[in-house]
């Protein structure tokens, strides 16, 4: 992946404030940079690199995935010179559409998806949004529209900010970035802060800064570049998941219309002149993308990164050597996170992240991604999206229920409930029902383990979910609702900083827009059969997958022994003194002492999310 950089401004910058502001995510594009800079007169006219006087500043940190040569680099001008673009992500149907703007006419310089992308945009305007199959996040000076051109990909797989005043706009891959700007000072915004408490994430357009925003997926703007008050940045959809055609189709069409979708969003990933591995956790979605690869990739040795712990809980290696052991020619290479580690780490993971993380898992997906880049594997395949794509967490289940419920389909639960129970079903069901009621109770009445600023918890009222409208949600609702609005973002947003802190490029197969039209226009019921979440994906994947994988009935994923390491050793320890200290900028959102925190902190009786959040919340916030 790449860094992009996007400043435009009315006043003189302090020097070199765009090489600064770009170079500050070096870690993105470590292979090269670039910047261009361009002045309000003369039809945008080029300026030299060295002068700060500029009104629109583009710049790029670049990674080498596609055509390693300089024919690649960017910011990259188009042939016609009317456009320059600074991007960052992968247009994977990019050959495709190479041969279709050729029988246009148009001629190509590079083999890299960047050029195409700057000529489908010269050809077909903002509607080529809608052509691309990939990840993307950009920024296109059209000179002749005299505008900036900003645009993301569908589901937010790459990251895109932005922070706008009345002198200065810009546009940025991380949020450290907009640190190098001679106006802005951290402020933190405290709707974003209580969200995060209650929820253990917030809830996008807001950051966790004040006056930074996230740029919604699915959407382009078109900033016109000649007014000289405040830019208007006004959000145009390309996308919507809602307005997908529902179809009706017999169970086994689809099962095997997923396989085939799924296996060439897989091999469409393996493309790269550079050496692709993946991630592997042992679960339905890792395995599946593994098993895979070894059918496809042109060299079967390739390399599977796993996260692995001692303690039985978290360790999932009995599964992924069921996988590893169908392909003895692939290299499988384990890292073991501990809370030694995770303690010494943890300044640098958070300021890494920029933003408070949702908990200790995400460390584990960040050594892996180190071990990745210390054996010289700069593509990974990841699962990302399986379980929002196909139903896969229990929530999905007692939401349909509850549906059935409200409906009085109660011979449909009975259905349910009875065949999870029979031989060829998964009794947890009728467990998880219990524990997903208990849990929607406690998120529906937003309550936190400590006592939260009842001013502030009104303040944030519109930026907290409303689980009494996710429960009035039917089916089809609440799966689009999981994929744009629920956890996906927030888990992208943690891969995307995990692997660019390595600069690693990240692939996430299940988020291939043919999948997931075809997915989204099928009943979502079908995921949920017989008590087994993800029915439709287990039986596309059943005669490829070990039986222990495909009809498994527990989940884990990168998961790390929190609980554990927050309540004995190191981390134990350090969470002892911190609550210690005096200096607590965390307490303007919580009424509890934190006498009463250090006293559970010490007797081990506190509740390991809600110290985290607190711990992580605090630490950012003194940063």
């Amino acid at each position: 992946m790449c860094g992009i950089s996007c400043i435009i401004t009315n006043k003189k910058l302090p020097p070199n404030t765009l090489e600064l502001f770009n170079n500050k995510v070096m870690h993105r594009g470590p292979d090269s940079a670039g910047i261009a800079k361009f002045i309000k007169s003369d039809n945008f006219k080029q300026i030299p690199d060295s002068s700060n006087d500029f009104f629109i500043g583009l710049g790029h940190r670049r990674l080498s995935i596609l055509d390693l040569s300089d024919a690649g680099k960017q910011p990259m001008i188009s042939n016609s010179r009317q456009c320059v673009i600074s991007y960052n992500g992968e247009i994977y149907n990019f050959e495709k559409l190479k041969q279709e703007l050729i029988k246009k006419g148009r001629s190509f310089t590079s083999t890299c998806d960047t050029e195409v992308l700057l000529q489908a945009y010269e050809e077909w305007g903002t509607k080529c949004f809608k052509k691309f199959n990939g990840m993307w996040a950009l920024a296109i000076l059209d000179r002749k529209k005299q505008s900036i051109i900003i645009a993301r990909d569908r589901l937010g797989i790459k990251p895109l900010y932005f922070y706008n005043k009345a002198n200065i706009t810009a546009f940025a891959s991380e949020i450290k970035q907009f640190s190098t700007l001679p106006e802005f000072t951290k402020q933190a915004n405290k709707k974003a802060c209580i969200a995060y408490l209650v929820n253990g994430y917030e809830i996008p357009p807001e950051t966790f800064y004040q006056g930074i925003s996230v740029f919604p997926p699915a959407h382009y703007a078109e900033i016109k570049l000649l007014n000289n008050e405040k830019l208007n940045i006004t959000p145009i959809r390309y996308w919507n998941p809602n307005a997908i055609m529902r179809t009706s189709l017999p169970q086994k069409e689809v099962i095997e219309n997923i396989a085939s979708l799924f296996k060439k969003s897989v091999n469409l990933r393996l493309r790269s002149d550079v050496p692709v591995g993946t991630c592997l956790s042992g679960g339905l979605d890792s395995s599946s993308i593994f098993i895979l690869m070894s059918e496809l990739a042109d060299n079967p040795n390739f390399s599977a990164f796993s996260a692995c712990f001692d303690d039985p809980f978290a360790d999932e290696r009995k599964f992924m050597h069921e996988v590893i052991k169908k392909t003895p020619e692939s290299s499988h290479i384990k890292v073991f996170p501990n809370d030694e580690e995770f303690t010494k780490d943890f300044d640098t993971f958070l300021a890494q992240h920029d933003e408070p993380i949702g908990s200790a898992s995400i460390y584990a997906q960040y050594l892996v991604m180190k071990t990745a880049k210390e054996n010289n594997v700069p593509v990974l395949l990841d699962g990302q999206g399986g379980d929002e794509l196909f139903s896969g967490y229990w929530q999905s289940y007692f939401l349909l229920l509850d549906h059935y419920k409200k409906n009085s389909s109660y011979i449909d639960i009975l259905k349910h409930l009875s065949s999870a129970i029979l031989p060829h079903g998964n009794q947890m069901l009728i467990s998880e029902i219990f524990a997903g009621l208990k849990e929607f109770k406690k998120r529906s009445n937003l309550k936190f383990c400590y006592s939260l600023n009842k001013n502030l918890l009104e303040s944030a009222s519109d930026v907290l979910p409303s689980y009494a409208q996710i429960r009035s949600m039917d089916p089809y609702e609440y799966r689009v609702h999981e994929l744009v609005n629920l956890r996906l973002p927030r888990l992208l947003k943690w891969e995307d900083r995990n692997s660019m802190a390595f600069s690693i490029e990240s692939r996430v197969p299940f988020l291939d827009i043919n999948l997931i039209e075809f997915i989204l226009s099928i009943n979502p019921q079908m995921n949920l059969k017989n008590g087994w979440t993800k029915y439709l994906f287990r039986k596309a994947m059943s005669k490829r997958l070990p039986q222990k994988i495909t009809w498994r009935k527990d989940k884990k994923g990168f998961e790390t022994p929190q609980n554990k390491w927050m309540k004995n050793g190191i981390f134990h320890d350090t969470l002892k003194q911190w609550s210690s200290e005096k200096d607590h900028p965390v307490e303007e959102f919580i009424s509890t002492s934190f006498n009463d925190i250090n006293s559970a902190i010490q007797f081990k009786t506190f509740d390991s999310n809600a110290i985290f959040r607190l711990y992580c919340l605090d630490k950012w916030l003194k940063t």
